[in-house]
């Protein structure tokens, strides 16, 4: 059996908003133009972070408390267009779907229940260190006694790419989050997919 591991924002929640409205309330940063915004979606996490010129030394508890207002708006976001048909109809054809993800474990099950996909996965494993992904898709794959070669993760940002590709997990890269499609290209995804439904055709193929 092939198994899916999903990111979570960005792949299947839409919460770029609400993540921008959480950083601006908590770092105190200035609102930045759509313009600026389609710049800094070029740029890796680190790069953005310096870019913004937010101490590296703040970013545990900002992740933490970010989590935690985000749990408080949760019901604000909703999956992308498309991703409950591609998720239905993969968990469908018998695929192992999981999810791995630097937003909490609490947040993601609030949002999978309020939207009727809970069912479709096996597994939520969140709270990953945002720069230790890889690790921690070594160790879902460990304890889910998922080998490798069958093994698929599903992001939207190049860190999702990287952490795959040391895993040795095939890495599919998805264009609608948060990073530049152009970005994540650089990186050499297996595939890169612009549509849910594009993504369902892929994996419906193998």
């Amino acid at each position: 059996m092939k198994t899916l591991i999903f990111d979570f924002d960005g792949t299947i929640a839409d919460s770029f908003e609400l993540v921008l409205s959480i950083a601006y309330e908590l770092t105190g940063v200035r609102q930045v133009s759509n313009q600026e915004i389609a710049r800094l979606r070029r740029l890796s996490l680190l790069r953005v972070i310096r870019d913004l010129r937010i101490p590296f030394a703040r970013l545990p508890n900002l992740f933490l408390r970010g989590r935690q207002r985000m749990h408080e708006r949760i019901h604000e976001v909703r999956p992308f267009p498309g991703m409950p048909k591609a998720l239905n109809e993969l968990h469908a054809s018998g695929y192992h779907l999981l999810v791995m993800s630097s937003n909490s474990e609490q947040n993601v099950r609030a949002f999978l229940r309020a939207n009727n996909l809970e069912s479709y996965f096996d597994g939520v494993y969140g709270n990953v260190a945002v720069f230790s992904k890889a690790a921690a898709l070594r160790k879902v794959m460990r304890n889910n006694r998922i080998e490798a070669q069958h093994c698929y993760y599903i992001g939207d940002e190049v860190r999702d790419v990287v952490a795959a590709s040391k895993a040795r997990v095939e890495p599919i890269a998805v264009s609608w989050g948060y990073q530049d499609r152009e970005a994540l290209a650089k990186y050499h995804p297996s595939a890169l997919v612009s549509d849910p439904k594009e993504l369902l055709n892929l994996f419906n193929g193998r």
